[in-house]
């Protein structure tokens, strides 16, 4: 039993120091990991800003070309409005009991 728990102290011990080892080569203080972790937010926000850019200039792309079909639409069907309405359009003059036109 005693070989077991020197054992698992000895694995312990292991991992500690690997463990240590490698934070200590992540960075050369405290500071510097703070500031690495620090780096990596600021990458992450303008990659994040980058992509935001990207879609608020598709989304004003799409905004403007559904305009610009709007008014296309609007200014066929006024168009064909103001043909047919050509056509079929007639003057109906009224007149009072004296002859006299009303408007």
């Amino acid at each position: 039993m005693e070989a077991k728990s020197s054992f698992k102290w000895m694995l312990a011990l292991g991992v500690g120091v690997v463990g240590g080892w490698a934070a200590r080569s992540l960075s050369d203080s405290p500071e510097g990991a703070g500031v690495k972790l620090m780096e990596l937010g600021i990458k992450a926000k303008d990659r994040v800003d980058g992509w935001l850019a990207v879609e608020r200039e598709r989304l004003d792309d799409m905004v403007a070309e559904a305009r610009s079909n709007i008014a296309r639409e609007s200014a066929t069907k006024s168009a064909h409005e103001g043909h047919a309405g050509g056509r079929r359009a007639h003057l109906v003059r009224h007149e009072n009991a004296h002859g006299e036109p009303v408007v």
